[in-house]
């Protein structure tokens, strides 16, 4: 109450109602309830106890644009959603059974066609009795009310679909560094390490908790920090680095050729808030080429000493028989009075040298690619073989060939064949066996090719033995998956190719 103002009551003194002090007119309720409803802003309807509608305010035709008589009766009806008839009803009825209060959102179809979301909320009316005789509904709109609810629920829907496949690849790629063959390392700005993956322990020999909060300059080698520096600098200006070969050191103080790819971490903004590294163990990778680099040095000196022993047996006996055979041409071709019985002689001499050199040609041509491999296969290229080495350097072999072999790929022949040639050889040159034994044989999955003999054995490295025969065959063999065993017999020595089959 306001100071020094009076409160305006209304007051009933001997039968008459006043307010101020000044009598009211007795339809003042009417008045004041017609009042209410016509400045209410939510709709209302009144209705009798079958729900027939007795009357709407003004609100409820500005609402659902239709005037008052369209509502009366069950007129009401038609402005609700056709949809929603039968719910509000259901409703309606459960809430009378209950005697709960009756509150739902529902759907209204305004006289324009536009669909509209509204609060319906009912009340009985009772007479003295208690008997029901009415009801009295409210309606409040809420369609912009329900759509920013569908939005919010909406983007909260969306937000967690995202926050869900943000977490999965998350994990997903949490999965990658965990299992990753490669070092996966990330540092902050001040050159900190945050993470260290397993492959990283792999390759260092530090854990996790050893390497966390320390800097990447505990696995470098003194003499490489300022390269090291620059690589980081590199990355906090936003410069990636790709497979960058350097040395790193691990726990033991082993010295190790390593691959860097060195990259910026950024936000959402773009900025640099970290550097991570990739880091590949390449050891095996650079032993292996330099063992290719050695055996590519060997095969090209071996190739050299073949064309040499080429060269020489042309020059010591196809060349020697070509120049003798000339000199037979040459004496018959200006030897018209030579005597019958000299020709004759000559003849014979030049057809046997002749025939020499075809066969010397014939060998050196299938020394260099063994025809018979190609049209008859294997065995029978390895029979030719034995026999012709046999006879030419005195070494008995002794060939056993199982009959199930029959063709097998045409690099795997060849590789067979090879290894054949190059261990027969390394025993003629280096064994001084009088002896060989060669055993083809097919075993589960597998091809064993076995060549023995009775010579002096191994000397102390593999290498002085075969120089790059050794080598050249185990590679032969690689190509194919095949491997390469060279051991001592007792005596002698032992060479095993399996390749599979």
């Amino acid at each position: 109450m306001e100071s020094g103002t009076e409160a305006k009551v209304l007051v009933s003194v001997n039968g008459r109602r006043t307010l101020a002090g000044k009598t009211v007119p007795a339809n003042w309720d009417e008045e004041w309830m017609r009042l209410l409803l016509r400045i209410s802003p939510v709709a209302i309807f009144r209705s009798d106890a079958e729900g027939n509608c007795t009357y709407v305010n003004e609100r409820w035709c500005e609402m659902t644009g239709r005037p008052m008589e369209a509502a009366l009766g069950v007129g009401w009806q038609l402005s609700v959603h056709p949809e929603d008839v039968p719910l509000v009803v259901e409703e309606w009825e459960r809430s009378g059974r209950e005697g709960t209060e009756f509150s739902m959102e529902h759907r209204y179809v305004r006289a324009d066609g536009a669909v509209i979301w509204v609060l319906g909320q009912i009340a009985e009316e009772r007479d003295e009795q208690g008997r029901v005789v009415g009801y009295i509904s409210t309606l409040t709109d809420i369609t912009e009310a329900r759509r920013t609810r569908e939005e919010l629920q909406r983007s909260h829907t969306e937000l967690e679909g995202r926050v869900r496949e943000r977490t999965s690849q998350l994990e997903h790629m949490g999965l990658i560094v965990a299992f990753s063959a490669d070092g996966i390392i990330s540092s902050d700005l001040a050159g900190k390490i945050v993470s260290w993956n397993p492959a990283a322990e792999r390759i260092f020999g530090y854990r996790a908790d050893e390497m966390i909060g320390q800097t990447s300059l505990r696995v470098t080698p003194a003499h490489l920090v300022a390269e090291a520096q620059m690589l980081k600098q590199r990355a906090r200006r936003g410069e990636r680095t790709e497979y960058f070969e350097t040395v790193r050191v691990s726990r033991s103080g082993e010295l190790m050729e390593v691959a860097l790819s060195i990259f910026p971490l950024l936000d959402p903004t773009g900025k640099v808030i970290g550097t991570s590294a990739i880091v590949r163990d390449i050891r095996e990778q650079k032993k292996a080429e330099r063992r290719l680099h050695q055996l590519s040095g060997r095969l090209l000196r071996l190739q050299d000493e073949e064309r040499r022993r080429l060269a020489r047996d042309l020059h010591d006996s196809t060349s020697q028989s070509l120049a003798a055979l000339a000199l037979n041409l040459t004496a018959l071709n200006g030897g018209a009075d030579m005597p019958r019985q000299k020709q004759a002689e000559m003849l014979a001499d030049g057809l046997a040298l002749a025939q020499s050199i075809e066969r010397e040609l014939r060998t050196h041509s299938y020394l260099l690619h063994p025809p018979l491999l190609e049209e008859c296969g294997l065995p029978a290229a390895l029979r030719w073989f034995v026999e012709g080495f046999a006879k030419r350097s005195g070494v008995a072999v002794k060939l056993d060939l199982c009959d199930a072999i029959g063709r097998l790929p045409d690099l795997m022949e060849l590789t067979i064949f090879r290894v054949v040639q190059e261990s027969l050889a390394n025993i003629h040159r280096h064994a001084a066996s009088r002896t060989a034994a060669i055993r083809l044989r097919k075993l589960a999955g597998t091809i064993e090719l076995e060549v023995r003999d009775a010579g002096r054995g191994l000397p102390r490295s593999v290498a002085e033995c075969a120089g790059v025969g050794i080598a050249g065959m185990r590679e032969r063999l690689a190509q194919i998956g095949g491997t390469l065993c060279v051991d001592s017999g007792n005596p002698g020595a032992i060479v095993t190719a399996r390749i599979p089959r």
